[in-house]
Parts: structure tokens; sequence; C-alpha cells
């Protein structure tokens, strides 16, 4: 584990602030340099962190640091859809079942958009609140989605972890342009999402969130992006020597 002694208070430096540390168990020396009256490069780049999790007493918490997984308490009558090969653990009072949304579609999504064919339901059958698990199928973040929120999410390939009930929607779009679908790295069809409660996606390293103003575009990595409001245009442009970008 990394950990980091202080190596003395902190030293007023004109406006500025230090603190300096000292490595510990190998950990390489690290320096942190504060101005509080000057913007950071991540607040002047208009990205922000979403802030970690806190669990409120709900039924759902999610767990751990770089790798994470998603906690489910289920009452009687509840149910948790996700990916197949995403449930963790689980208990006899809870049973499991399947469905593809119609043959066409599960086709479609499994074909042209990367997806799995199927979704697995895991129903607790019992009176009494049953606990689940469920992770990623690499180490990667679960980050929780009020779909309330939005009009419908459009999403990277693989990046639907899971969501509690059945008021949820699965569909696909498609690129505006042909040079979207054969170049923009996300497939021929866009996977969609719509409906009511929290979806959790999965993704991994860090994760930031940016909010568009109408007409404002932003280029990114075509691997970068996991998902974006429906409202929003995926296209492709030219970047630095010959590499393409995705525009949002």
């Amino acid at each position: 584990d990394e950990t980091l002694l202080p190596l003395r208070a902190d030293e007023e430096i004109g406006n500025r602030q230090r603190r300096t540390f000292i490595p510990h168990q190998n950990v390489p020396i690290q320096a942190v340099m504060v101005d509080d009256n000057v913007r950071g490069p991540l607040e002047s780049s208009g990205f922000r962190i979403p802030p970690p999790f806190r669990w409120d007493g709900g039924q759902w918490e999610i767990v751990g640091t770089d790798s994470q997984i998603l906690v489910v308490t289920l009452q009687g009558g509840e149910e948790v859809m996700c990916e197949p090969g995403a449930m963790l653990h689980t208990v006899p009072g809870i049973e499991s079942d399947i469905s593809s949304g119609g043959t066409m579609l599960g086709l479609r999504r499994c074909c042209c958009a990367g997806e799995s064919f199927f979704r697995i339901h895991y129903l607790n059958r019992t009176m009494q609140a049953q606990t689940m698990t469920v992770t990623p199928p690499f180490p990667a973040k679960v980050i929780p989605v009020d779909l309330n929120r939005y009009s419908g999410l459009v999403m990277k390939r693989r990046a639907y972890l899971a969501s509690i009930g059945r008021n949820v929607e699965f569909g696909l779009k498609r690129p505006s342009t042909v040079g979207t679908a054969l170049c923009g790295g996300q497939g021929l069809l866009l996977p969609t999402i719509y409906g009511t409660g929290v979806a959790f996606l999965n993704a991994g390293g860090t994760v930031m969130e940016r909010e568009l103003a109408p007409g404002e575009v932003l280029l990114v990595d075509k691997h970068a992006l996991v998902a974006c409001e429906s409202t929003v245009d995926i296209g492709v442009a030219a970047a630095v020597r010959g590499a393409l970008a995705v525009t949002v």
C-alpha cells in the first residue's frame, strides 16, 4: 500500500502553500503545489471528477477503489438485471433468468454493437431482504447513473454493467455518418439505454464528466468516451498527425 508521511509542516510561500512528502515503503516522492487564487488545469478544462459515492442507507453500495464491485440488497420481489458473467455472489433465495429484449434486437446488439445477446435477471423470490454482488468483467470503476435526469444515454460498447428493476429499455442508434460508423471506434451501431431508476456503467481508469453548452464541440480519443446523453451528436474529426478523434 502507498503511504505518505509529512516531512515538515506546511510552509507559506507568498500566496502559495507547499507540502512536501517523503516516500514510505518505496513510494516515489510526491509534492503538491496549491494556489487558491488560480483555477487549476482540471477546473479550467470544464471537466470535473464525480464525487465519490457515499452510502446513505439505500439499497445499493459501491465498494472498492480502482477495482470496484456493486453490492445490492433486494427486497422480496425486487430484481437486478446485469451483463452475463457480472454476478460475483448470490444466495439460494435469489433466482436467475435470462432475456434478450427480442430476438432481432438481441442479434443486432450482438453482431453490430459488440454487446451481449442476453441480459441476466436476478429476482429475490423470498419475503426477506437478500444481498448479491455484481462486478465488472475487468478492473474498473462502477459509475451510477440516475436515468431520471437524462433523455436516454448512448453508451460505448460493453459500458453497461447492471440496473435495478426492469424499468429500462435498450436500443441501438445508427451513427450520423458512415465515417463515424467506420472510424469512430464505437461500432456500426451505438447501444442506448432509456428508462427510470439507476443504471450502472463500468469504465477503467479515472472517470471525468463534462456538461456541454448548446452547439459546443469537444474532441476526445475514440476509445475514451464512455457515454453521453442521446441529444449529443457523435462524429469524427482529424486530429494531430492524421489520427482520428471523436467529436461530441
